[in-house]
């Protein structure tokens, strides 16, 4: 379910495309192809009718659920979940639902708040944040303000979410300096992997960061 960590080989190991739509149950895909029609492609191809799941993280274990479903209406049994990191709560459910529960590399013990990837703090890198749905159909948010509240996203405590979100802002603006330097040309929002909520396609990305970033500091003084 991620290429970072695997290499696919669409004979023994698939790659399934998919995220879920923040504040909501429902799972996507990110690209064209639907989640439905990956997983009935994928289930005319596997050699056999029982395949593992591999994923980053396992939380509540709620996209994995509607994935194994999706898989059990194509005749195609999950019985193995493979996973970087799990919760204790996803490891007891898994263990007791699949034929071969799951397997994790890090149980995370029960004081731990939450896992965070550094890539979601970052402006415009593919993958990163959260899918939001607008008016305007699919986008992603940050997990800072004002695209995203990290609270929520990613546990930064209240009083900080200010504070957090402009020093997010502040590497997002290095980042893309460096960017448009080494490319001796401006970036402008559609050349951006995905769409990011609250934006405008003809814009420079370093214009957006500095303007919502003089926001911010306005109310952090």
């Amino acid at each position: 379910m991620d290429k970072i960590y695997i290499k696919p080989d669409e004979e023994n190991i698939f790659y399934l495309d998919c995220t879920r739509i923040d504040q909501t149950n429902d799972v996507t895909a990110r690209r064209k192809e639907s989640l439905e029609d990956q997983i009935k492609r994928i289930s005319r191809t596997v050699p056999i009718k029982e395949i593992a799941l591999a994923d980053d993280v396992v939380f509540s274990g709620s996209v994995l659920r509607k994935i194994i479903g999706l898989f059990k209406n194509q005749g195609v049994e999950v019985v193995k979940i493979l996973s970087c990191i799990s919760t204790q709560q996803g490891y007891d459910f898994f263990n007791k639902t699949l034929q071969d529960g799951l397997e994790t590399c890090y149980l995370l013990g029960e004081d731990v708040i939450d896992q965070i990837c550094e890539r979601d703090f970052y402006f415009g890198i593919a993958g990163s944040g959260i899918l939001v749905k607008t008016k305007e159909g699919l986008m992603k948010a940050p997990y800072f303000l004002p695209f995203g509240n990290p609270n929520e996203r990613a546990s930064i405590p209240k009083d900080k979410v200010t504070s957090f979100s402009k020093g997010c802002i502040e590497r997002s603006i290095l980042l893309w300096d460096a960017i448009d330097s080494l490319k001796e040309e401006k970036t402008k929002m559609r050349d951006l992997p995905e769409r990011i909520v609250g934006t405008k396609e003809n814009e420079e990305v370093v214009k957006v960061l500095k303007k919502e970033g003089k926001k911010l500091w306005k109310k952090f003084k």
